[in-house]
């Protein structure tokens, strides 16, 4: 399986799967791959990987995003929401990705982005990712 692909589903297990995150979102977590669908319920997650090394290169350096959007009176949903993504991400290890040999997650940075609609909130949250080809870190430990 595609690295990306195999990270996006281990991702979207790990979300989906979480009763916090359910909680906080309402009883169901609605998480899309880059774009949600047009009317889709709030609140939901859009998340994508953007790697920034070459695939031959054995070490893969990336940002893991996700986008939460809301419509809510107030920013108390939205904030639940992303207070229970940075316990279930940051810092996040997956070992034995497809020929890869793990992949770490650490909080990069994470912001409101404002929006024209009232009530509509917006927040993106972005953690750094390494993910090591598992015979490049065989070789490197003789």
């Amino acid at each position: 399986m595609d690295l990306q692909k195999k990270l996006m589903t281990q991702l979207f297990t790990t979300l989906t799967d979480d009763a916090t995150l359910k909680a906080a979102m309402g009883g169901t977590v609605r998480l899309y791959p880059t774009w949600a669908p047009p009317d889709a319920t709030f609140p939901y997650l859009v998340h994508r990987i953007d790697f920034n090394v070459p695939e031959w290169s054995p070490e893969r350096l990336g940002t893991y995003l996700i986008d939460i959007w809301s419509d809510s009176p107030n920013a108390d949903e939205i904030l639940a929401i992303r207070a229970q993504l940075i316990v279930l991400v940051d810092e996040l290890y997956y070992s034995a990705v497809t020929e890869h040999d793990g992949a770490w997650f650490w909080l990069q940075s994470d912001m409101f982005v404002p929006e024209p609609e009232e009530g509509i909130w917006h927040y993106n949250i972005s953690w750094n990712m390494k993910v090591l080809k598992e015979s490049e870190v065989a070789w490197v430990r003789r």
